[in-house]
């Protein structure tokens, strides 16, 4: 016996998928912070924005890509100094997007095939995945037994691209591993040698990190001594999200393609051979003012934590800028993209630990209950059902407070026996039912 066909679904017309796909990106990119066009006044800003009409990633995330592979391709050759500390021009971005909305995968994929056009050598050589533990790596450097003890590996650069930054989170905290140590020293460009049983001579080094995460996994697995450690400091964090629905798209332009990376190719070419790199004398200004700004101790924890080398960033980020641009100085519109893309950083550090749209919502539910207030227990229990860290929870009532939004008392228990209470109250300024305003 047949079976009766299936009435067949109603597609939506082209204005119907757009409607509900313009809906669907804006919810996917609520969460996040808004970015300073500015950040994208640079060279790969303007080939970021080629590219970005025809992907669905994000273009910060494109951008950051890019910036870290531009880093580690220049090499040693190109650096910046800071005191008597010499920096290499590697930048680790964290990019941190939900699992289906993020687009993180689509952001590398954007950036890989113009990085695999500019330099198909170097895409297969000197791009890996797979760290484990910090011996691995520091392998990857090491001089060979019957070396030149001066002599360094022929090529000391190595993009480490690491799409499930989670994995490598946990093997991190396995005891033993030395992951962390070694990738602070890296981050530093410099001696990844070890003294263990298996002794290996490493003095050289120029690794860059790229490293997906989802914001829950990265708030899940992140313990206060991995960031009292300082191995995420070396991180640059980039909030992203799906920036547009492309479901016919088949990536740039092959011709376009090929055009912007032969035109980054000769930058880079030219970029690694520059040395020291300095300001301009139009840029020392702001360096002063973005001096204070980034060593400025406003950040609740874990937001400190995370983004206390904004400075140095901002440095390194602005003299990969200079070199694409053939110059050893570092000018007022370097500087200027680079500052605007860590304080993209910073407030992504905000929204992924501070929820920046939850304070609100948070402040108009304790508003509600007007001088009775909302105890501890009810906001865990009531507002977030449990499912919110309790470090996550004090970090949104300490912004509140800090902002004087609320205040928190003690209150007795009515038979005068046992411990206060914690009770959250809106302020007077903040609470709609005081009429002394």
């Amino acid at each position: 016996m047949s079976m009766p066909a299936r009435p067949l679904r109603a597609v939506p017309d082209a204005d119907e998928f757009d409607t509900r796909a313009a809906a669907a990106v804006a919810r996917a990119r609520s969460w996040l912070p808004s970015i300073d066009d500015r950040a994208f006044d640079c060279y790969l800003g303007h080939v970021v924005h080629k590219i970005a009409p025809t992907s669905e990633a994000d273009p910060v995330a494109i951008l950051g890509s890019l910036i870290c592979a531009a880093g580690v391709h220049l090499g040693d050759g190109a650096y910046v100094r800071a005191g008597d500390d010499v920096h290499p021009l590697l930048v680790w971005p964290m990019v941190i997007g939900h699992t289906n909305t993020g687009k993180k995968g689509s952001s590398w994929s954007a950036a890989k095939r113009l990085i695999a056009e500019a330099d198909g050598d170097f895409a297969v050589n000197n791009v890996k995945s797979g760290l484990t533990s910090g011996e691995g790596l520091a392998q990857r450097f090491a001089l060979g037994d019957e070396s030149d003890p001066d002599a360094a590996p022929p090529d000391l650069r190595l993009l480490a691209f690491e799409n499930e930054w989670g994995g490598v989170m946990a093997k991190m905290k396995r005891e033993g591993n030395s992951l962390s140590q070694i990738l602070r020293a890296a981050w530093e460009g410099g001696d990844l040698s070890t003294l263990t049983v298996n002794a290996r001579v490493a003095p050289k080094s120029h690794v860059g990190v790229l490293a997906h995460i989802t914001p829950k996994e990265f708030r899940t697995k992140l313990s206060e001594a991995d960031m009292a450690g300082g191995t995420y400091n070396r991180f640059l964090p980039l909030a992203v999200a799906w920036s547009q629905a492309l479901p016919d798209s088949q990536g740039a332009d092959p011709g376009m393609t090929l055009s912007l990376a032969a035109g980054l190719a000769d930058r880079l070419d030219a970029g690694g051979r520059l040395g020291l790199l300095d300001f301009a004398d139009d840029a020392r200004g702001l360096w002063r003012e973005l001096y204070l700004e980034f060593n400025t101790d406003a950040h609740q924890e874990p937001v400190a934590s995370f983004v206390s080398r904004a400075l140095p960033y901002c440095k390194r980020i602005a003299g990969i800028h200079a070199a694409l641009d053939g110059t050893h100085e570092i000018g007022l519109a370097h500087l200027d993209a680079a500052a605007a893309l860590v304080r993209y950083s910073i407030d992504s550090a905000r929204a992924l630990f501070l929820d920046t749209a939850t304070p609100a919502k948070l402040l108009a539910w304790i508003t509600e209950a007007g001088p009775d207030g909302r105890t501890r227990k009810d906001i865990t229990k009531d507002y977030f059902g449990g499912n919110k860290p309790a470090e996550h929870i004090t970090a949104l009532l300490d912004q509140l407070i800090d902002a004087d939004r609320i205040r928190r008392e003690l209150r007795k228990p009515a038979g005068g026996k046992g411990r206060p209470t914690e009770v959250y109250i809106a302020t007077a300024d903040h609470d709609p039912t005081n009429h002394t305003n």
